[in-house]
């Protein structure tokens, strides 16, 4: 009868056991598949995004015209070595001033020098034995094979010597143009192949500029013209600089490049890479494409706009031109009649469905 409560016992404490295990799981399962809902990423692609946008049409524009660039160092320049070997020194850290020609480091050329100095001994062996032979010579003391054979082996030796110190300077650093080290890839100690760069040099005292120039104002535009550059950077400073290069043929948008040689100024100094605007002193006036700067994704420096193609939007990709109070200038990448999409293009991407709101 004991037992038999003792089982009796035994299974009710394991029913409500299981019972109690079940309850917990069904609770973790039902918060898991609630956290997961909360979660769930909304799918929005089907939801239509409300937008404005503007017409693209050609405006009237008077006065001088400037344009957007980046500016660039004129010159860039690798260190290499025309020899392999490891290196011993480096004379230069990032940032370092050079000068064109300035030694900045070298090989380990230990080895190349006592096979310098051994061939040395020997050219100066060679020269007396080919003095010798060439004095027998003369007097008819020697035969003609045996003054060639010794004016062979000066020579040669001679020529020997020559290519080990020119392997020698060839483990030389020299600096190829005037500049900052702005790159330094190797240290010493390490192993260098011939024409593997150890670092870069960029000359930053003339800059340069490329700029797109239209149709309507190219003709206009010089070899040897001055211009004037502004930046926000130094928005008190005024750079001098002068068209370089007058491309002869147009892109498909009629549009000609056009280079600019800058001087930079050691008081304000320019660094490559910064934008600027090319300011030309051209009185310009007619019609061009314009849009509203706001319409603008990410600004001058990489524009691009949305474009309305029915109900979805469509990334463009632009180049622009001269900014003409809240408008800039379209130089390709948009067509008269296009509707571009001035508000709400935070939320898109290309592809996304819209909904005009207003339309200019």
């Amino acid at each position: 009868m004991a037992n038999t409560k003792k089982i009796i016992r035994n299974v009710v404490i394991a029913v409500l056991l299981a019972g109690l295990v079940g309850f917990v799981a069904f609770r973790l399962i039902s918060n898991k598949k609630k956290i997961d809902a909360k979660n769930q990423v909304i799918d929005r692609s089907g939801i239509a995004i409300p937008v404005n946008t503007i017409v693209v049409s050609k405006q009237q524009v008077t006065g001088n015209f400037s344009l957007p660039a980046v500016i660039q160092p004129e010159t860039e320049a690798d260190i290499t070595l025309n020899s392999a070997g490891k290196i011993q020194s480096l004379n230069f850290k990032l940032g370092s001033v050079v000068k064109k020609g300035q030694v900045l480091g070298a090989l380990d050329n230990s080895l190349k020098q006592i096979n310098l100095q051994s061939t040395e001994l020997l050219l100066a062996k060679a020269k007396k034995d080919f003095d010798r032979v060439e004095s027998l010579y003369q007097g008819n003391a020697s035969t003609e094979i045996d003054y060639l054979n010794a004016k062979y082996n000066y020579e040669n030796t001679q020529t020997q010597v020559a290519a080990i110190k020119q392997q020698i300077a060839d483990g030389t650093l020299i600096a190829p143009i005037s500049g900052v080290i702005t790159k330094k890839n190797l240290e010493p100690g390490e192993f260098v192949n011939m024409g593997m760069p150890v670092a870069t040099i960029v000359d930053v005292s003339t800059l340069k500029a490329k700029v797109m120039v239209g149709e309507s104002n190219i003709y206009q535009v010089k070899e040897k013209m001055p211009v004037t550059i502004s930046s926000d950077i130094f928005p008190n400073t005024v750079f001098e600089g002068t068209v370089r290069f007058v491309s002869p043929n147009g892109d498909e948008s009629h549009n000609y490049e056009v280079e600019i040689a800058i001087k930079n100024n050691k008081e304000a100094q320019l660094k490559g890479g910064t934008f600027v605007k090319v300011n030309f002193d051209i009185p310009s006036e007619g019609q061009v494409l314009q849009i509203p700067k706001m319409a603008l994704v990410e600004g001058v420096k990489n524009p691009y706009v949305y474009v309305a193609s029915g109900n979805k939007a469509e990334q463009r990709k632009i180049t622009v031109g001269r900014e003409i109070g809240e408008n800039i200038e379209v130089l390709g990448g948009l067509n008269e009649g296009d509707q571009v999409i001035t508000s709400g293009q935070i939320n898109l991407k290309s592809g996304s469905i819209i909904e005009v709101i207003k339309n200019k």
